[in-house]
């Protein structure tokens, strides 16, 4: 037999073998006579026992029906943005390049350079445009 076939299915037989213990519904506690304190999923014999149910995720069950409480919605003013003078200085001078250079070279995602069509241009000449309209005073 092959080796890696024998491995992946002596793993595939752990983890259903595991699992099936994992899933034990009640967990027993008791008090040796040297005052250990042990768990099992079996009770001992002619021992007190408790019968501890165990926690995992929520503890309580959780109702997802109702919903959180909304909160008041407080009166909304109009604020215009806040001018950022950095972002305006490098939008300004942005759109000078665009508009003096006829050929502008970009690095592109591969870290290539490459020179920009007359449409990329055109569009980031806009969002220059835009940014100064958005930044500056």
């Amino acid at each position: 037999m092959n080796p890696k076939f024998t491995l992946v299915i002596s793993f595939v037989s752990l983890l259903a073998y595991s699992s099936a213990f994992a899933a034990a519904e009640k967990v027993y506690k008791w008090t040796d006579a040297k005052g250990q304190t042990h768990y099992s999923q079996r009770p001992p014999l002619n021992t007190e026992t408790e019968v501890i149910k165990p926690q995992t995720g929520h503890s309580d069950p959780v109702n997802y029906t109702t919903a959180a409480p909304k909160p008041e919605k407080k009166e909304e003013t109009k604020q215009e943005p806040a001018k950022d003078k950095e972002r305006c200085e490098v939008a300004r001078k942005n759109a000078d390049t665009l508009k003096t250079y006829a050929r502008i070279r970009v690095k592109d995602d591969n870290g290539e350079y490459r020179y920009i069509t007359p449409d990329e241009q055109k569009q980031k000449l806009g969002e220059a445009n835009k940014a100064i309209e958005e930044s500056c005073e």
